[in-house]
């Protein structure tokens, strides 16, 4: 989680728009999406339980993030990435 927390501030950098509270959210939840899919687990409502528990956790960090500079560029690949480790790149 510790990536999202510096992605979070990284949007600081560049041009684009401004992010929404959605977008700060939907780095949230592809992370935890993501790593809990590396750890085996599939089931939908477990990893919906936790991506609520993560936004509530960080609901600190997600309102920091809002208004901050993204590209639509940089939120598609956060998207389609399949690791967090592509995430990463995505928001360098």
């Amino acid at each position: 989680m510790r990536r999202v927390v510096v992605f979070l501030f990284l949007l600081l950098a560049g041009c684009g728009r401004k992010a929404t509270r959605a977008d700060c959210e939907m780095v949230v939840d592809r992370n935890v999406e993501l790593q809990l899919r590396k750890m085996g687990v599939n089931d939908s409502a477990v990893i919906e339980k936790r991506r609520e528990e993560m936004r509530a956790s960080m609901r600190d960090d997600i309102e920091k993030c809002v208004g901050k500079r993204v590209t639509d560029g940089m939120m598609s690949c956060v998207q389609s990435a399949e690791t967090a480790e592509q995430i990463d790149k995505c928001l360098k």
